[in-house]
């Protein structure tokens, strides 16, 4: 009886894990930037924005910071870690040149590597338009961004979204069509509107071991792991 109230919570908290993790990944080319690399760490800060903020001005920051999202990367490997006050620590694990993903989640005292379709496999709708504009362009973290617009459907406003030509938009593809990483963005789900924010940018080599699946993950499909938590 207690098993049948969780099942419906695990599979939720497993979906808005995998849509978080999606939206950093929505990738129409990954290596359509190959001149540049790209190894060290980024880390944005991550705040919901509330409806009365966004129709008052629409260029203002979040709400109070709860999440941080930290990006490692060492040339075509990558790991994300996404801090939240809810949901707690998520972790996946990213080959760009081999087009693997693997999103690691602990749950009931395990702990599984789960394999995510390829790109080609996956259907991510863009219901978003994203237009490139000369003004305002503005530093953040040290690095000069430039503006665009973005606009969605379920959006009363349009929003600016910041890029910087300093990195490769392959290290952050929240929107493929940048060209570069986005240093300040939206995201939006039925949630609501997340502003991320480039925190800081640490340039080093990172240990290979830190892109590597942690001793004791089993590893399971998508479709394996969903069928096991629906049981």
């Amino acid at each position: 009886m207690i098993d049948d109230y969780f099942q419906p919570m695990k599979i939720k908290y497993f979906l808005y894990i995998l849509f978080m993790f999606q939206t950093g990944i929505q990738i129409s080319t990954v290596f359509s930037q190959k001149q540049k690399v790209f190894s060290g760490e980024l880390t944005y800060n991550i705040t919901k924005v509330s409806q009365e903020k966004l129709e008052k001005d629409f260029s203002l920051g979040g709400d109070t910071a709860e999440e941080k999202m930290i990006i490692y990367a060492k040339d075509s490997l990558l790991k994300r870690v996404h801090f939240s006050s809810e949901n707690g620590i998520q972790e996946s694990i990213e080959h760009l040149r081999l087009d693997k993903k693997i999103l690691l989640v602990s749950m009931d005292s395990m702990n599984y590597a789960v394999q995510l379709p390829s790109n080609k496999d996956s259907s991510i709708s863009n219901n978003y338009a994203l237009q490139k504009k000369c003004f305002p362009k503005k530093r953040i973290s040290g690095l000069k961004g430039y503006p665009n617009i973005l606009q969605h459907p379920m959006l009363s406003n349009d929003l600016y979204v910041w890029h910087t030509k300093n990195i490769p938009a392959k290290y952050n593809l929240a929107y493929p069509e940048l060209k570069g990483l986005p240093i300040k963005y939206y995201v939006i789900s039925e949630k609501g509107l997340y502003l991320y924010t480039l925190e800081s940018i640490k340039p080093y080599d990172p240990p290979i071991v830190l892109f590597q699946i942690p001793i004791g993950y089993n590893v399971l499909s998508l479709k394996d792991f969903l069928s096991l938590i629906q049981n």
